[in-house]
């Protein structure tokens, strides 16, 4: 009988801390094949580890992670991209969606990360909460 594998995952965030504490969460599901602390590293990573997902931050000081985004979804279509931000606005999650992303969690209304995690990988694209506000136009 083959062991069973669990899905691998790489994760980006600008803070040592909360790659930590993300890390805690998903470690009980997947193997985190790497955390890294911005973009250009998390893509080189990618490719090389071709994990069943990708776990983005939405900051600038992460880089241009709308930019990795849609590398990843052009280069490993395989690999599904989360964006995991602090950002609570409609309008993030429409921008990751737009490069590509399957989901868009925001980190402190998200209170269980490997099971939304799994489902997005089973084909769900899932934004969390579901409504989100969104900032006024200027």
């Amino acid at each position: 009988m083959m062991p069973l594998t669990r899905p691998t995952i790489v994760i980006g965030d600008s803070s040592r801390a909360m790659l930590a504490l993300t890390e805690t969460l998903v470690h009980d599901t997947f193997d985190v094949v790497a955390s890294l602390m911005d973009g250009e590293s998390l893509v080189l990573a990618a490719h090389r580890y071709q994990p069943a997902l990708a776990l983005l931050d939405f900051t600038p000081s992460f880089g241009d992670a709308l930019a990795a985004s849609r590398q990843l979804s052009q280069e490993l279509p395989a690999t599904k991209i989360v964006f995991f931000s602090t950002h609570d606005d409609a309008a993030y999650a429409a921008a990751a969606f737009e490069a590509g992303a399957s989901g868009f969690l925001v980190k402190q209304r998200t209170p269980n990360l490997a099971n939304l995690l799994t489902r997005i990988l089973r084909g769900e694209r899932i934004q969390h909460p579901t409504t989100l506000p969104t900032l006024a136009r200027r």
